[in-house]
């Protein structure tokens, strides 16, 4: 963040403070936190009110930490005459005022990525495409929400020409309000699929809400659509500024062509330009082609793009791949949805293995009453794909167990449980060299523990090899 004075602060977040007139004013602030226990010296301490934590409970341990002042209400503090406080009417609506005039010292392009699929994957591809090129930042995490959005924006700096920041909802109305603050001068929305139905209740209103992402756009900005999904046309309707598609079919502005998946990558061309990514899942094509139209309106070539992309890497959690023990372990385990989890199927039914497809999947959460259906159909799936066992928990497990006995998938071959840890041994157990175990389900199930626990038991038996060779 460049270095702002309190004084300045104080008229930006218009806070009733008058400490500001003297030296203290021209203390420097150099970075925003809303947690006491990353601040850093030199830092705005906004003490957020959420719904389990109150950040006023924390002032004393961020002024403790260094931070420069703490924006706070008046009523909640009891250091009223500190000159490290700025006192405000609501520190929530302070640090999106913040946010909303920072965004608008900046001269950077702002990409604002949104979709009920592939938002992470998409934002990172962006950045990895760019940033060998242009000086840039994008989202830490997943940091897209009231809170998650002003932190991005106070990343940047002058010295920036590009920020990608991922924009997050689950009811109507977020993203608009997200996406005043961001002002982004590029959209780019990554499909619409069943995700948090819970709270929006339809696919049509789904692609309401993150229309509400294009609705904003300059006339002068950029509309970047799959052209290839159902509610293309219904987004780009909602945007006045020009929209540009890309995908697989014809009707494209930017197509990859020649799609396959190699032992080195995903491979495609794009006007007679050869990409590879170094991934494993036809489904990365999709954020491959946000990211070059990206770059290309951004001015970089298909060959520069192409250099860069062959330096990606899945983010954790997303497709990620690591050998544990004697096995290929494929963690997809962030987050799930009836889109993303047929992707994995399919990744899973492709893997080239000499050993077992083995599927291991939690529930996918915020599909509203027609959870049990989605789930059904996904244990069709895997019924229908060349895996070869199924590990499913969590209280979908029955459906999505169901819906693969429905369709002949040996009785044996399915394990069910409660929660993960109930069927982690099951999983270890049943394990032999070649095997193959894709993981995923919903945020709220954390499958990451069934890695964590393989991990353990890895650790465990090189140890006691080592003791028993010791012992000979």
């Amino acid at each position: 963040m460049n270095h702002l004075s309190l004084a300045t602060l104080s008229k930006v977040l218009l806070s009733r403070s008058n400490n500001f007139d003297s030296a203290a004013g021209t203390t420097g602030v150099s970075g925003i936190s809303i947690d006491s226990r990353t601040v850093q010296p030199g830092d705005l301490f906004f003490a957020i009110q959420g719904q389990r934590l109150d950040g006023h409970e924390f002032v004393k341990q961020a002024l403790e930490r260094g931070a420069s002042a703490c924006v706070v209400k008046q009523q909640l503090v009891s250091e009223n005459n500190s000159a490290q406080l700025l006192f405000v009417d609501d520190v929530n609506q302070a640090l999106t005022r913040f946010a909303y005039w920072y965004r608008r010292q900046q001269s950077a392009t702002v990409i604002g990525v949104t979709g009920s699929v592939g938002k992470t994957t998409t934002r990172n591809m962006i950045y990895t495409a760019l940033a060998p090129y242009l000086k840039g930042v994008q989202s830490p995490a997943n940091y897209n929400n009231e809170f998650g959005v002003p932190l991005s924006i106070a990343q940047l700096e002058s010295v920036h020409q590009f920020a990608v920041l991922e924009l997050g909802a689950s009811q109507a109305g977020e993203i608009r309000s997200l996406a005043e603050v961001v002002s982004p001068e590029i959209g780019v929305i990554t499909g619409i699929g069943p995700s948090h139905l819970e709270h929006f209740g339809t696919l049509q209103r789904t692609a309401e809400a993150k229309a509400e992402l294009f609705e904003q756009l300059p006339v002068s900005g950029l509309a970047i659509v799959n052209g290839d999904d159902a509610y293309a046309d219904f987004l780009v309707s909602r945007s006045p500024a020009p929209s540009f598609r890309i995908g697989l079919g014809e009707g494209n502005d930017l197509r990859a062509v020649a799609v396959r998946q190699e032992e080195n990558g995903l491979t495609f061309q794009v006007d007679g330009t050869s990409f590879v990514i170094p991934v494993m899942g036809s489904h990365f094509v999709y954020p491959a082609l946000i990211a070059i139209a990206v770059g290309k309106v951004l001015g970089l070539s298909n060959q520069e793009l192409s250099d860069s992309l062959r330096e990606y890497e899945p983010v954790r959690g997303r497709c990620h791949v690591e050998l544990v023990g004697d096995w290929t372990v494929v963690d997809d385990a962030y987050n799930s949805s009836p889109v993303s989890m047929r992707a994995a199927c399919e990744l899973l039914s492709e893997w080239p293995t000499p050993g077992k497809r083995i599927l291991v999947m939690g529930d996918m959460l915020e599909l509203g009453p027609d959870s049990p259906g989605y789930h059904r159909e996904i244990g069709k799936k895997v019924a229908c794909s060349t895996i070869d066992r199924l590990y499913v928990c969590g209280a979908q497990a029955a459906s999505v167990a169901a819906g693969a006995l429905e369709e002949q998938f040996p009785a044996g071959c399915i394990v069910q449980g409660a929660d993960v840890e109930e069927i982690q041994a099951d999983v270890f157990s049943g394990l032999e060299p070649g095997d193959v175990v894709l993981v995923k389900g919903s945020r709220g199930m954390r499958m990451e523990r069934l890695l964590e626990y393989l991990k353990q038991q890895v650790s465990v038996q090189s140890t006691q090899g080592e003791k028993n060779i010791s012992c000979v």
